[in-house]
């Protein structure tokens, strides 16, 4: 599942739900959590995958069926208006966890949502492997540095093209220092702030 892409694998999830909530008879349920569930995630950070995709989705399938169990015994024991309530406070802790969990400082993996960066710092350089995995002015950085150095061209792949988390990365290059990552990553960055025309650096 790992060789999936993220709009592969965001497909897979709704696929994968939508069938568990047939099973459950809550389609519209599962509708009305998932729209809002979406717009209010695209109004923060970037998503990462918590410990790769396939925990990810293992994790996301266990909080639909979660919900879903919770909201079928609660039909069946206290009636559909009351269950209604329950979806709309899901739906209140889904949002408030999309819009404050990108924020912490610690974001190497460890949390399910805001890119695979410390505190959304390197979001736009992120987005535009993202969006421009070909950007002639990345490509040349890359041809650069397999040239000149190979040590930190397998961070800026490590991190800004597999969206590896720190910790994987310091795991596959033997750094025994986050502080030593910290500055490699924070150099790139300002290496192609300027000709990439990227946020500035606080």
């Amino acid at each position: 599942m790992d060789r999936l892409s993220y709009g592969q694998y965001g497909l897979l999830v709704i696929l994968s739900a939508l069938i568990m909530a047939y099973f459950f008879e809550l389609i519209p349920e599962y509708i009305i959590l998932t729209i809002i569930y979406l717009f209010s995630r695209s109004k923060f950070e970037e998503p990462i995958h918590a410990y790769g995709l396939n925990i990810c989705y293992v994790c996301t399938m266990t909080f639909y069926a979660l919900v879903f169990v919770t909201m079928k015994l609660c039909n069946m024991m206290i009636g559909e208006s009351f269950t209604f309530l329950i979806l709309i406070c899901l739906v209140l802790l889904s949002t408030f966890a999309t819009s404050t969990l990108p924020n912490k400082k610690e974001s190497s993996g460890k949390l399910f949502f805001g890119r695979k960066s410390e505190n959304g710092r390197y979001a736009d350089l992120f987005r535009l492997i993202k969006f421009d995995p070909t950007n002639k002015e990345i490509c040349k950085y890359e041809d650069r540095l397999k040239e000149t150095d190979m040590f930190t061209y397998y961070i800026f792949k490590y991190i800004f093209r597999d969206g590896l988390t720190w910790d994987e990365t310091m795991d596959k290059l033997d750094i025994s220092d986050r502080k030593d990552l910290d500055k490699e990553i924070y150099a790139i960055y300002r290496t192609l702030q300027y000709v990439c025309d990227l946020k500035r650096l606080d």
